[in-house]
């Protein structure tokens, strides 16, 4: 082979190395193009979007309510300001309008398909799992969303401007600004539970600790602690 043969080989193999460099920079682009448009914002190495949570869409409460009857709902959960069947004996899940305020939809439907997954001991059965029923093979996705709704609209008879309470500290969040407590019933407000609530101004989170006893004030309208103390 000549050397103007070789010269000829090596810019054709040349050539093909920069086109295929150039056609997948193109791509790339193309690709991050993508992934810029609206709700497509992704880390790539993950496949999600950066931040991702699961969410329901806009359901009915009104169907919703229907839904709760359908399923006689009121037989284990009272509903304060509604007029459902009383149940027979004591109600064996939590009274549901003094949690409206406090919890997304998405919370109400983990509740209804997986009910185990945040559960206090006192609505446990012999067995350790929750005493509530299953519908998960009798409750269609969009009755879910609509019952979903209609438990996050739900409010107490009379919202009181703040309530007080008393608990033990389980966990401080100071980077949500949120502390976990465990904490006692708040008469005509809410029954014992243990939760996550937003804390103003975050300052107040100074100094607590898991295990502490604290009594605390909630502004109701705000669903955020504004003043909080520790007991000794």
């Amino acid at each position: 082979m000549t050397g103007k043969q070789v010269y000829h080989v090596l810019s054709m193999v040349l050539l093909v190395f920069v086109s295929a460099v150039f056609l997948r920079a193109e791509q790339d682009k193309g690709h991050e193009a993508e992934m810029r448009q609206p709700g497509r914002e992704a880390e790539t190495e993950m496949h999600q979007p950066k931040g991702w949570q699961f969410a329901l869409p806009k359901g009915n409460p009104v169907k919703g309510r229907a839904t709760f009857q359908k399923f006689e709902c009121y037989a284990c959960h009272e509903v304060r300001g509604e007029n459902f069947p009383a149940s027979d004996g004591e109600s064996v899940g939590p009274e549901l309008s003094q949690m409206g305020p406090q919890h997304p939809p998405e919370y109400f439907a983990e509740s209804v398909i997986h009910p185990d997954a945040v559960l206090e001991k006192r609505y446990r059965g012999p067995d350790g799992n929750s005493k509530m029923p299953g519908f998960n093979d009798d409750m269609t996705v969009q009755e879910l969303i609509d019952l979903s709704a209609y438990l996050a609209s739900l409010k107490p008879e009379k919202m009181v401007r703040s309530v007080t309470g008393e608990g033990r500290v389980i966990v401080v969040v100071p980077e949500e600004q949120q502390v976990v407590l465990e904490h006692g019933a708040i008469q005509g407000f809410m029954g014992a539970m243990t939760m996550g609530y937003k804390v103003e101004p975050p300052k107040l989170l100074q100094g607590l600790h898991t295990g502490d006893k604290v009594r605390f004030t909630l502004d109701t309208e705000k669903n955020a602690i504004v003043k909080i103390e520790k007991l000794k």
